[in-house]
């Protein structure tokens, strides 16, 4: 989409030199149509620039891939390092995880419409990694009714940054305030998997082509001894 935007202010510009050229021929009708061109071009741009900001966090949908590896070790009782490493870039963040289970989940985007017809491809971002406990200190399974509030809460870190990057147009599309009519926003979660020390996880999501169902599956890769 950014590449779209790129290519209409280029025309915009294209449109005022060609107005500049026939106001110098003595051509004010044709010259005033050409910056009127170049001006609904510029318009177009400035209007949907900050949307085609935010689609750049995302990634293409696949139908069936890993997508991240996710490594645990152990540095305390129900403590971990996890270890997310992205794929296929190969960029890896660190995160300190207290609890028994982790998860992640991701924000999807499936096109449809007028928009699907132009070639706007599905795409997701994940946006959380979460912790939970579901044991005691000392290995027994913890009882909801009886477990402090804090620790029955889950933990985790924002995985999209601190701050939107241009025009929210998945926030819009779930409210109805925009987009809604040439996206679908959905969400897909992980399952929670056990925090083992020395495990590692292999993430893959799933999308079946036309259609806005997307599923992130954890599967276990290796174990430490």
């Amino acid at each position: 989409m950014l590449g779209a935007l790129v290519v209409v202010i280029v025309l915009g510009f294209v449109a005022l030199l060609l107005g500049f050229s026939r106001w110098l021929a003595h051509r004010p009708w044709a010259a005033a149509g050409n910056v009127a061109i170049g001006l609904l071009l510029f318009g177009f741009a400035y209007a949907y620039f900050p949307a085609a900001r935010h689609l750049r966090t995302y990634e293409a949908m696949p139908g069936n891939a890993m997508v991240a590896q996710v490594h645990c070790e152990r540095t305390g009782p129900q403590s971990y390092r996890l270890t997310l490493t992205w794929l296929p870039q190969g960029r890896m963040q660190v995160y300190q995880l207290a609890g028994d289970e982790w998860r992640i989940e991701a924000r999807t985007l499936v096109w449809r419409g007028a928009a699907a017809r132009l070639g706007l491809a599905p795409g997701f971002r994940f946006e959380r990694l979460s912790a939970r406990f579901v044991r005691t200190g000392n290995g027994a399974v913890s009882d909801a009714s009886a477990t402090p509030a804090a620790m029955r809460l889950p933990e985790g870190y924002a995985l999209s940054g601190a701050e939107e990057v241009g025009d929210d147009v998945w926030s819009q599309a779930r409210t109805g305030r925009r987009w809604a009519a040439d996206v679908e926003a959905g969400r897909a979660y992980g399952p929670w998997r056990p925090l083992v020390d020395g495990t590692r996880y292999d993430v893959w999501m799933t999308h079946a082509p036309g259609t806005p169902e997307a599923s992130l599956e954890a599967r276990p890769a290796s174990k430490g001894s």
